[in-house]
């Protein structure tokens, strides 16, 4: 037992140590940008209060990335891997270790997705566009176009629908407008809970709705891919260890997991510009199982 929770104990240090390592050169980076902002409503200390409040933010989109470099990182460590070893003789798998370390990270990303963060980071910018811009100006609104069954089209807003057909003829109703108004349709998708996509996703407004979903199963099942990316990872260093370095590591971990992110991107835009099914977002699954069919014939 005490093997067991030294190799989770150092796996969550080397996690936590390199997630704190890209959140400081993260929020480095996003300061020196802010710089150029700076007047006299929007001081030093509102960009530092800005970039702390919208940093956790920030830390989803390299949650797993960390993740992924400080789980492989630890193994530099002889006596981590020593006490590996160990344990995986006693009946530790190698899939059983990767699920057991990831799944705090996966609860704390979830989480985030619902709680604290969106509404903190909602509120942030608003209190920095009030300084940053130099007239107020109100919020665009954002009207969708919807093709009719007779050869008509709708366009809707929050203040009215407007409904013609091939002929020109034109029909003002406000029968959408209700349920538009209700929708975060003019929010960053990316800062809205797990609760408003799911609300979102049953829209009848089709574009949206499937933007939505998209969103949804990309947040929810993402952290599979990174888990594959690990177990690879570990795959290799377990049979070439000899040839181990940290230089290595990272540059396996960080390539990796940005081409990554660069297919999933790709993906998500794909299905909202293509109105393609948004269940190919589930697209890490097959990763999966791809996994473990070829991990008899390439890995020990």
């Amino acid at each position: 037992m005490k093997a067991y929770n030294y190799i989770f104990r150092k796996s969550m240090l080397s996690f936590l140590g390199a997630l704190c390592i890209i959140a400081a050169i993260d929020f480095s980076f996003n300061f020196f940008s802010e710089i150029e902002d700076i007047n006299d409503t929007y001081t030093y200390i509102d960009a530092l209060l800005y970039l702390l409040a919208t940093e956790p933010y920030r830390i989803r989109s390299f949650i797993y990335l960390a993740a992924v470099v400080g789980f492989l990182a630890v193994f530099v460590d002889a006596n981590f891997l020593r006490a590996f070893n160990t344990v995986r003789q006693a009946g530790l798998n190698k899939t059983r270790y990767a699920f057991m370390i990831f799944a705090p990270v996966v609860i704390l990303s979830m989480a985030s997705y619902e709680f604290f963060v969106p509404e903190l980071t909602k509120s942030a910018a608003e209190i920095r566009k009030s300084k940053v811009s130099s007239s107020v100006e109100s919020q665009p609104v954002i009207i969708e176009i919807q093709e009719r069954g007779d050869d008509g089209f709708m366009l809707v807003s929050e203040d009215l629908s407007l409904s013609f057909d091939k002929t020109g003829e034109l029909e003002i109703k406000d029968q959408y407008s209700g349920e538009f108004s209700r929708l975060n349709y003019n929010s960053n998708i990316k800062h809205l809970s797990f609760s408003e996509l799911i609300e979102n996703s049953s829209s009848s407004f089709e574009k949206f709705s499937l933007v939505s979903k998209t969103e949804l199963l990309r947040r929810s099942l993402n952290f599979l891919c990174y888990i594959v990316i690990f177990m690879i990872g570990l795959e290799i260093l377990l049979s070439f260890s000899k040839t181990l370095n940290v230089n290595r590591i990272l540059v396996y971990g960080f390539g990796a997991c940005l081409i990554y992110g660069f297919i999933e991107s790709v993906f998500a835009d794909s299905i909202a510009v293509f109105l393609l099914p948004f269940y190919l977002q589930a697209f890490p699954i097959i990763l999966i199982l791809s996994y473990y069919l070829f991990r008899k014939r390439f890995f020990f």
